[in-house]
């Protein structure tokens, strides 16, 4: 993503990211419409194609289905944050940053789910924003910048970064960074539970596609009609697309109908902790195919990340591999102990 929106286009203008943002949906809403038939289709092996159809669109048109408004509406400005963000911000320090998804997805699964959170847990989360304050902090210079750290946070936060290119900005990158991981977190818990509130008795398929249908009205109306209707006029709607922009947009659809399968068989605290694992993809691609540099207090602030992840996931005891837990092996060898012969009453001969 960031490739598509930093890359030289010559002549070309820039493609838009409204247009993006409404493709990616279009290609979701496809794909679950299909899953979603196919799931019809075999809960309902004996009713003919027009009873099919019928019970897919009584099943999406639901009396429930307003009920995805809010969250497809929610879902459309998280996606144009991000391509705000990712446009401002480069790969890594984005990829960290968002990771602030995580802590917001916790603060509202306990608001909304109820979830009680360990003393290890916490520790877990606060060493995630420390790592992710350390990438933010350091991760706009590069290796040759000998200004000192106070320098660059000042600069920072007023969106003077020496580092960036003209049109961009830190400060507005942070802040729709930010924005996107609020969001994500209450779009993400609010679907997770509306998903497994009803799953009994409403696929997961169709609550994609009820999703996926109601992102297209702001996405089309608000974001390529509104906010880009004239630059579309002017230059077209496909202007600027390239393969890497369709790889783009592709991976993008991809990963939402990833992400509502593992909201539904997991959580999204699974999935957010599944999703750090990117940042080591991304210093890995952009270090060895776009010859990127990255600096060591990046580097480390990504470790701290990852450090974060398995301390909140990760039980205070986990039993090893082919042994059993201690309270198994001491129930085993108390049994033992007392079925042992020297312990057993000896019978007394007759007198």
């Amino acid at each position: 993503m960031h490739h598509s929106r930093n890359s030289p286009t010559g002549t070309q203008p820039r493609y838009l990211a409204s247009t993006a943002v409404l493709l990616v949906e279009v290609i979701k809403l496809s794909a679950s419409l299909v899953l979603a038939t196919y799931h019809t289709y075999t809960t309902h092996p004996s009713s003919s194609p027009s009873g099919i159809a019928g019970h897919l669109y009584r099943s999406i048109f639901a009396r429930d289905s307003w009920k995805l408004i809010v969250p497809a509406a929610l879902y459309t400005l998280q996606n144009s944050l991000v391509y705000t963000a990712i446009s401002n911000l480069d790969a890594v320090t984005f990829q960290v940053t968002y990771q602030l998804k995580i802590l917001t997805t916790v603060l509202f699964s306990i608001v909304l789910l109820r979830r009680n959170i360990s003393l290890r847990q916490w520790l877990g989360l606060i060493s995630l924003t420390f790592g992710v304050a350390l990438v933010q902090v350091s991760g706009q210079n590069t290796p040759d910048d000998d200004n000192d750290w106070k320098e660059r946070l000042v600069a920072l936060l007023w969106g003077k970064d020496a580092a960036a290119t003209p049109s961009s900005s830190a400060f507005k990158g942070l802040m729709a960074v930010v924005a996107a991981s609020l969001i994500s977190g209450l779009t993400c818990v609010y679907f997770e539970k509306l998903v497994k509130d009803s799953m009994a008795s409403v696929s997961l398929w169709t609550r994609n596609v009820q999703l996926s249908f109601f992102s297209l009205f702001p996405a089309l109306f608000i974001g390529v009609l509104w906010q880009d209707g004239a630059a579309i006029s002017q230059h077209g709607f496909f202007a600027g697309y390239n393969s890497t922009v369709w790889a783009t947009i592709c991976l993008q659809a991809l990963g939402g109908l990833i992400v509502a399968v593992c909201i539904a068989y997991a959580d999204n605290v699974v999935k957010n902790f599944a999703a750090s694992l990117s940042i080591v993809v991304s210093y890995t691609a952009t270090a060895f195919i776009y010859k990127t540099p990255v600096t060591l207090p990046s580097t480390l602030g990504a470790l701290v990340v990852i450090l974060a992840t398995y301390l909140y996931k990760t039980p205070r005891s986990v039993p090893t591999m082919g042994l059993l837990p201690v309270h198994s092996v001491e129930r085993q060898a108390s049994d033992k102990l007392q079925r042992s012969p020297l312990l057993q009453p000896k019978s007394m001969p007759n007198r």
